[in-house]
């Protein structure tokens, strides 16, 4: 059992464990991790737009922060959460601190939901998953170097593209990066690092493939969300958007959805019920369903996957790891 849950949670993105861990000493520290985020994150979210008055707070909600991420070994996060208390520090970069907070988050709550779902399934992953959510974690983390390089942190770029890099021996432009930094060509190396991230956003969509004959049907009552989705998937699938659960309903009468995409708290129905009365018809039984929400607590995960659903995805998101995520059940 030990080994089953510590191969498990190798699996991952995003989660260093070292073989010589053991199953008791990770477990807990997961656990801990997954009960504290939410409030973590709200907390906050909350204290830096007021950063003025609740500094104490706020670091206090970073620190914490920042040792659950390092208990768990999530390496990127980890200096994620460094800068952003960096800058907090110096109040003259307060406002980079703001701009770095909601993808940082996003992230947060993304590794969050992804242990969540481990524990629930079980243990068994296919390699195409593996494959694309490597890739889509290998591009979230080249954008932090990116990031680092427009803020003139050079040595903290080339410490992470090192990490990087024993990921992916195979790929010479990591090393490439390494070599131009240490040269001191910043502007080449940031030029390079984009163009490296754009490498693994397009080999995402090579391994999501792009089928213009499956459908997804995607439900939410917020018409920016089904704008964003349609946005991101419509090169590669037929987009059926609708703005709650009836109208879903409705559409399911004429035409039979590849793959269900669903917020969970909407006015009239919700993604459960809506969920539900999917699983109850025989031609939607084994229908991928994928819940698509801005709830990321235990409970709402445990739920989402006892009533049915595949895959959770925490808003906000990006295009790669939507592409991604539903690229798993469509190819």
């Amino acid at each position: 059992m030990e080994e089953r849950v510590i191969s498990f949670f190798h699996r991952i993105p995003g989660l260093w464990v070292e073989n010589t861990v053991k199953a008791e000493e990770i477990v807990p520290a997961i656990n801990k991790f997954i009960d504290n985020v939410p409030q973590l994150t709200e907390t906050i979210e909350e204290t830096l737009s007021n950063i003025e008055t609740q500094e104490v707070l706020f670091t206090d909600a970073m620190n914490s922060m920042l040792k659950h991420l390092q208990n768990v070994c999530a390496k990127g996060l980890e200096s994620d959460a460094q800068r952003i208390m960096e800058s907090v520090s110096d109040k003259s970069k307060i406002a980079i601190a703001r701009k770095m907070l909601k993808p940082f988050i996003t992230d947060v709550l993304s590794l969050s939901v992804r242990m969540q779902k481990a524990q629930n399934a079980g243990g068994t992953a296919s390699e195409a998953f593996n494959q694309l959510e490597i890739h889509a974690d290998m591009a979230r983390n080249i954008l932090t170097v990116c990031n680092l390089l427009d803020d003139d942190e050079y040595r903290k770029a080339r410490a992470m593209i090192e990490k990087l890099a024993e990921q992916d021996t195979e790929e010479p432009a990591f090393f490439k990066l390494i070599n131009l930094i240490v040269a001191k060509k910043y502007a080449e190396a940031k030029i390079a690092a984009n163009e490296l991230r754009n490498q693994y956003i397009d080999e995402i969509d090579n391994l999501a493939g792009s089928n213009m004959s499956k459908i997804v049907l995607a439900v939410d009552d917020m018409p920016e969300i089904l704008s964003f989705v349609n946005s991101a998937l419509k090169n590669h699938y037929k987009i059926i958007a609708v703005p709650g659960g009836k109208a879903a309903l409705n559409v399911i009468k004429t035409q039979k959805p590849d793959l269900f995409l669903l917020d969970i708290d909407m006015p009239e129905m919700d993604g459960f019920e809506l969920l539900r009365i999917i699983r109850s018809s025989a031609e939607f039984k084994r229908t991928p369903v994928v819940f698509l929400t801005g709830n990321s607590s235990r409970d709402h995960v445990t739920a989402a996957m006892l009533e049915g659903c595949n895959d959770f995805i925490v808003k906000p998101t990006t295009y790669e790891y939507l592409r991604t995520t539903v690229g798993k059940y469509m190819n």
